[in-house]
């Protein structure tokens, strides 16, 4: 009887351990369930998330406008002349890139019209889908980060390369000098997309995740001690 007992116990722990073993599937809300629930949310946020890049740029291009009758004249026959140009191309075409996007670009409704004509029964078909899920979410996330960074070197870039070429003090060198301090601005304010997938991390973090030991315990059933199996659970 008391063999039956211990080994039922063995058996739920193992069945036990090999739920938890997919926390894809334990976490809350689920990858599916977070890609469903951000839908309903994108179009509301679309133009507030990229708000951090459209001022970098717009700064970008007025201080390129406001710079065309500023270039230092020692520098105009070394291609200084096309430093205006250059930060007006660089600021109109962030603001045309993230306009489309916030009109346009709806990641997780693309995501989630693509997985939900997917079989969704058996765990096998559940654990692929939300795993899929994830990848969706986590592309997103590298995606709001590279925009970030490229949006920081470029505008950064054109502000510097006009502040060079300006005569000294003028106002389009502040103006051009305020620019390169507003490019840093995405460095500070992360996509949404960044923050959904971060916390989707938490939450699979905190599920258990067992551990399998081989302690030497003493058995119950004599005075002898022998190695066993048991299972730490840590989160």
């Amino acid at each position: 009887m008391k063999i039956s007992v211990v080994l039922l116990m063995l058996i739920s722990s193992v069945s036990f351990a090999q739920e938890l073993s997919y926390p894809e599937l334990n976490v809350t809300p689920r990858a599916t369930e977070r890609i469903k629930i951000e839908v309903k949310e994108e179009a509301g946020i679309a133009w507030s998330q990229h708000m951090a890049v459209q001022l970098s740029s717009l700064s970008t291009l007025v201080a390129g406008a406001m710079s065309t009758s500023s270039i230092d004249e020692e520098k105009k026959d070394d291609g200084g002349n096309m430093a205006p140009t250059v930060a007006i191309a660089v600021g109109g075409a962030w603001l045309g890139a993230t306009a489309w996007a916030a009109m346009k670009f709806r990641p997780y409704r693309s995501a989630y019209y693509r997985l939900k004509k997917m079989p969704y029964k058996s765990k096998r078909e559940k654990l692929t889908v939300e795993r899929l899920a994830e990848e969706e979410i986590n592309e997103m996330r590298t995606l709001g980060r590279r925009i970030r960074w490229f949006s920081v070197a470029t505008n950064l870039a054109a502000s510097g390369y006009l502040m060079g070429n300006l005569e000294s003090e003028s106002d389009a060198q502040i103006s051009a000098g305020f620019s390169a301090l507003l490019a840093l601005g995405p460095l500070f304010f992360k996509y949404h997309w960044e923050d959904v997938a971060n916390e989707q991390d938490k939450y699979k973090k905190k599920i258990f995740s067992p551990v399998a030991m081989m302690p030497i315990t003493k058995n119950p059933f004599s005075n002898d001690r022998a190695s066993g199996v048991s299972l730490l659970y840590t989160f």
